[in-house]
């Protein structure tokens, strides 16, 4: 009996740390972090990038696409889609490529797709066809409100120009931040446990 208490007092607590301890999975999104896959595009179907949001200072959050190889961003004269979970006045600023400013443009679709918020990029020196961008987002209050993107790609050419095969790839659904559990809860947990302890050991003393 002692033997079999034991175990059912260690499966217990083992189960326990199992449900405290989150699921890996594919995507390795970082803590606090809201990640999206770019797995919808007018030229097929794929995975073409991915798209990582970072909370910044008070309203301000980084975004920073990674395109997967064999693909480029566009951002002279190409778009940046944004959904969100309301209608907000959103900016973009600080882009990583010099010279880059945006302006936000009438939402009729492009590629197939629409947005709450879609913004035309432009440089002062020309095309260019990153294969990383990082900007900011102003104007959200929540992280959970951005809920979607979607921008102008290229199929890489050669020397990591754009091949003039050009498209629009957006996301088809994000990954929002782990929700941490409540203080009650844990407390709960820590009471169920101590009570699952005093029964095994009343168990033991007879």
């Amino acid at each position: 009996m002692r033997i079999n208490g034991s175990k059912v007092l260690l499966l217990a607590v083992a189960l326990v740390a199992i449900a405290l301890v989150p699921s890996a999975s594919a995507t390795t999104c970082p803590a606090g972090d809201a990640c999206f896959s770019l797995t919808q595009s007018n030229l097929g179907s794929g995975s073409f990038g991915n798209v990582v949001v970072a909370p910044g200072s008070g309203s301000t959050f980084t975004v920073t696409v990674t395109m997967n190889p064999g693909y480029t961003l566009v951002t002279q004269g190409g778009f940046i889609g944004v959904d969100t979970s309301t209608p907000l006045s959103v900016s973009l600023s600080g882009f990583s490529i010099s010279g880059m400013s945006a302006g936000l443009q009438p939402n009729n679709g492009v590629g197939g797709f629409t947005f709450s918020d879609l913004f035309k990029t432009s440089l002062n020196h020309g095309q260019q066809f990153p294969t990383t961008l990082t900007f900011t987002l102003s104007g959200v209050s929540n992280i959970n409100q951005i809920t979607g993107f979607g921008f102008h790609f290229c199929i890489n050419g050669a020397n990591g120009s754009c091949s003039g095969n050009t498209g629009f790839a957006a996301t088809g659904g994000g990954t929002p931040p782990p929700t941490v559990p409540e203080p009650g809860t844990i407390g709960l947990l820590g009471t169920g446990l101590v009570g699952l302890a005093g029964m095994v050991r009343r168990r033991l003393s007879r």
